[in-house]
């Protein structure tokens, strides 16, 4: 046997165990091991962002303890009060800008059951918390493999299925923040929820149909994005039940009949969002909802399918001049290719319409948010399997079905570029987005935490120009859990990375310009969107601060604001900050007259 030979015969037994690796009954134990072994770098983590809202309200807080509400309802923000809103804006979170009347407050008493856990026997431990949350990706990681198999056979396309799925970097964010595990349960639950139908149709045993329902609404009681278990239950119904048409229409009504009730009695609880960029709620606003589906499918089928993630809409243009546009774009069409090179499989195999029909309902709960990759868990579901049937079909020894030089060529382009980026980079972007789940560790810096005395106690803390709301957003909650002193109150004045002009007009009053305004961030849309723009004149009444909007935007956004203290900027009740050559150090206020430039120095523009 010459060289080549052996070389051939090395690399065809190399694939037949690959093969078998994949096929192996133990595969989805082995999947599920790969996931966990990715996302260790979690425990890492720590708190971040909502997490120190959470440990508020689990824990208790020696300075928000009156704002925060009771343990079960610890995904509840806002409650659409007017004067509970100014007494949050009181403390720095949310800044003074926000729309009174913002409501978001969601019913997820499963998933707080868990986070009770935690903070239960775990409370000091963040990476025990952690590790509960790796834990639940690796059990959904396993029965997602379980679903493969069921629906494609214990083949390797079902392994190979399982595999994308472990380690696609989009579940970064649901595994390292633990605010985000309410994704990883209502996944779960919607899964086995989809596995426990099948039975039902395949055996007819009703036990089954009753499994299936009240798994269903245990999803909904993690997440409101198990709803999109639904979009999966559709596809099976129109494509894979062998039942006769009525009988599979009758076959969903269980679970029209959860939806149902668990949405009457959400909202008669008093759950929902109200007057909130970026949260759209069908029901209430179905034309609303129609548009932003069209705004944001784009981008979550970009960030499931290719490159890049679909949180850079969230940054847009703060990054650079029309990004938001061209990533849009580039997701048309990525859709545009994608149906071209599926269209053929889509027409021979009814599993891969299933897997489409159910990854392309799933999108639309995503929609409701602003996109995002931790939105992608129920989409990817159905996506990672179709993708492993296309890989199948496009370099296995069958030749793919689609017909013409031209369109074989894209579909060997798509398979060859889906294995660089679900196979080779993926499991990489995995282990270290889920150790940064909020973003690259440089951010840190906009975080106030800083060396403060214990006197900033009895002070207001004044930060001129935060750069990154998200960041200071939580400071109370932060320094708190850091043991570091922290302000009776807090005013953020401007807010974003760009520059700022400050001009003092009398003992009392600052006159703030920052050079774009406010919201120049799109995701700053959150707090007051264009629904509801401020005028000129305009004034929000804080605990001795009053703000008044002196010039707007077009689109209603504040340009220059007046802050009038009610004591002299130089009294010491007031502690200044402000960021300055990449830090925050002490700000002091320019005499009567005099204006201060604070130019912006950072990485983003």
């Amino acid at each position: 046997m010459t060289n080549g030979e052996r070389a051939v015969t090395g690399r065809a037994r190399v694939h037949a165990l690959v093969l078998a690796a994949l096929a192996h009954r133990w595969q989805p134990l082995g999947v599920a091991v790969v996931g966990m072994l990715l996302t260790l770098p979690a425990l890492g983590v720590g708190l971040v962002g909502d997490d120190y809202y959470h440990r508020a309200v689990l824990h208790g807080s020696r300075t928000m303890g009156d704002l925060v509400p009771p343990a079960w309802d610890m995904f509840s923000f806002f409650d659409g009060d007017p004067q509970r809103m100014l007494r949050w804006m009181d403390r720095g979170f949310p800044p003074w800008w926000t729309y009174l009347e913002v409501k978001a407050a969601f019913w997820r008493p499963l998933t707080v059951a868990t986070h009770v856990l935690d903070y239960r026997l775990w409370s000091d431990c963040p990476a025990l918390m952690h590790a509960q949350s790796i834990a639940w990706y690796g059990v959904l990681i396993a029965v997602v493999a379980l679903l493969y198999r069921r629906m494609l056979g214990p083949t390797w396309v079902a392994g190979l299925a399982g595999l994308l799925f472990a380690v696609d970097d989009a579940h970064a964010m649901p595994v390292g923040f633990l605010a985000n595990r309410n994704t990883l349960l209502a996944a779960l639950l919607g899964v086995l929820a989809l596995l426990a139908h099948d039975r039902w149709r395949q055996s007819g045993r009703r036990r089954f149909v009753v499994l299936a329902a009240g798994l269903l609404a245990l999803s909904l009681l993690a997440k409101e994005e198990g709803v999109a278990t639904c979009a999966y239950l559709a596809a099976y119904a129109l494509f894979l039940d062998r039942g006769l048409r009525w009988s599979r229409l009758r076959s969903l009504l269980p679970y029209v009949v959860v939806v149902i009730a668990w949405r009457l009695l959400w909202a008669q609880l008093g759950y929902g969002v109200q007057d909130i960029g970026f949260y759209v709620d069908p029901l209430r606003e179905p034309g609303r909802f129609a548009a932003t589906v069209v705004e944001r499918v784009p981008f979550l089928v970009l960030g499931q399918w290719g490159v890049p993630p679909a949180d850079v809409a969230i940054l847009g243009d703060l990054i650079a001049p029309g990004l938001y546009a061209d990533v849009y774009w580039l997701g048309i069409g990525t859709m545009i290719l994608l149906a071209l090179v599926l269209i053929p499989l889509l027409r021979r195999d009814r599993t891969a319409r299933f897997w489409a029909l159910g990854s392309a309902l799933a999108l639309l709960p995503s929609c409701s948010t602003f996109p995002a990759d931790r939105m992608l868990v129920f989409v990817g579901i159905g996506a990672l399997g179709l993708l492993a049937q296309l890989l199948a079909s496009v370099f296995s020894q069958t030749p793919h079905p689609a017909r013409g030089t031209l369109l074989r060529a894209g579909a060997v382009g798509l398979a060859g570029t889906a294995i660089a980026i679900h196979l080779v980079l993926a499991p990489v972007a995995l282990a270290v987005r889920v150790a940064f789940p909020l973003g690259p560790p440089s951010n840190d810096r906009f975080s106030l935490r800083m060396p403060l005395d214990a006197a900033v106690e009895q002070q207001d803390l004044i930060v001129v120009n935060p750069p990154s709301l998200i960041h200071v957003a939580h400071t109370a909650w932060d320094r708190e859990f850091r043991g570091l002193p922290v302000a009776r109150r807090m005013h953020l004045l401007a807010d974003g990375p760009q520059a700022v002009e400050v001009l003092r007009t009398d003992l009392h009053t600052l006159v703030v310009r920052p050079e774009r305004g406010w919201q120049s961030w799109r995701f700053e849309s959150l707090l007051r969107d264009d629904r509801h723009p401020m005028h000129v004149g305009e004034r929000v009444e804080l605990t001795g601060l009053t703000v008044e909007v002196a010039a707007v935007s077009a689109d209603g956004r504040p340009l220059e604001a007046a802050f009038r203290f009610a004591v002299p900027l130089e009294d010491p009740s007031l502690r200044w900050l402000c960021w300055r050559a990449g830090a925050y150090e002490p700000f002091a206020p320019p005499a009567v007259g005099e204006t201060s430039e604070l130019p912006y120095v950072g990485t983003v523009r």
